[in-house]
Formats: C-alpha cells, sequence, structure tokens
C-alpha cells in the first residue's frame, strides 16, 4: 500500500509538471507575438476584414473574414496576400482559394506563415494562382538527366597499387595495377 501511495504521489507530481509547463509555454509563445497594424486591403468584390494579424521574429498568422456582399456568387477566386518586411521587401506570397461565395454569404480564413521579421501585409484578389513545382518531380527530372549521362563523359581515373606498401595513387584515365614487379593496364570498359 505505501508503495501505491508513493506512486501516485510521483504521477501527480508529473501530471502537474506537465500542466504547469504547457502553461508556461503557452504564455510565451503569446507574448512572443506582436500585432501586424500595418496592412492595406485591396478588394472591390467581396467585403474582407482582418480580425487578428500576428508574428514573431520566425513566423505568424492572419486570420479573417471574407463576406459577398454582391448579387452574384463569387467562384474560383483566390485571396492573395503579400507579405512585406519593415523595408518594404517582398517576403512571401500566401493564397486562399475562394471556390464558393454565395451573396451574403460570410466564411473565416487563416494564413499561416514561415517568414522572418514581417511587418506588413496587402490583400488582393486575384483569378489565379502560379502553381508550385511539385519538388519530388523535378528531383526525378533531374535524376533522370544525371543517369542519362554516358559512361565515358565521366573520367575514370588511373589507380597505381603497390602490393609491399599499400599506396594508391590517382593519375590518369587508365588503371594501372603493379604486383610483385608486373604492371598490369586495363583500359576503362564501356557499357
Amino acid at each position: 500500500m505505501k508503495k501505491m501511495n508513493t506512486f501516485f504521489k510521483y504521477l501527480l507530481l508529473v501530471i502537474l509538471f506537465y500542466v504547469f509547463s504547457n502553461i508556461m509555454i503557452n504564455a510565451l509563445f503569446k507574448v512572443s507575438y506582436s500585432d501586424i497594424k500595418d496592412y492595406e486591403i485591396n478588394v472591390s468584390q467581396i467585403y474582407v476584414d482582418v480580425t487578428e494579424a500576428k508574428a514573431s521574429k520566425r513566423n505568424g498568422y492572419i486570420n479573417g473574414i471574407v463576406k459577398n456582399n454582391t448579387s452574384e456568387p463569387v467562384e474560383n477566386k483566390y485571396l492573395k496576400i503579400i507579405i512585406f518586411s519593415k523595408y518594404d521587401n517582398i517576403l512571401g506570397e500566401k493564397y486562399i482559394k475562394i471556390d464558393s461565395l454565395e451573396p451574403k454569404q460570410l466564411r473565416k480564413f487563416e494564413v499561416k506563415f514561415d517568414y522572418d521579421n514581417v511587418k506588413k501585409f496587402k490583400i488582393e484578389m486575384t483569378d489565379t494562382k502560379p502553381e508550385d513545382a511539385d519538388f519530388w518531380e523535378l528531383v526525378k527530372t533531374n535524376a533522370k538527366e544525371l543517369m542519362s549521362i554516358k559512361r565515358e563523359m565521366i573520367p575514370v581515373p588511373k589507380v597505381e597499387v603497390n602490393i609491399h606498401t599499400n599506396d594508391v595513387n590517382v593519375q590518369s584515365n587508365d588503371t594501372n595495377v603493379q604486383t610483385n614487379d608486373k604492371t598490369v593496364t586495363e583500359e576503362p570498359k564501356d557499357n
């Protein structure tokens, strides 16, 4: 019974430490974010409002709402968010797809970004989004191109091995192996 009481005491301490550390971590994260107060909204087709925009030194987020105030549905559009540094350098762009927004319909949005030292942003409406190249497709294409290089284009070094001293020297484009005062020369083979 005494072991169970000790076990529960330690378990309770671990749980309290876990709760305390999570509260402190969340408090520190909230303190590290500052409001982004400088922003511009250049959208006339729909109503856009930013409800919260915060950034730390490394990342941030923008929350807001969009509302269709027109009598026509808004379809296949993008909100383009251009993110700037304090020197008006463009750090990046984020896109929010608006598939279908019926008249008087309201929708929330959230954009997260991983840019350093964001100081302002601008929101615009656009019909298209630039397509991002698929990273793995680029890797596959480059690997195929590298593999297609002919073997004779790759220089094969000449290797000289002295059996008695185990020295290896790289010299030119053919292979020489010296064994017991005999030299064997082998030319590179074409595959």
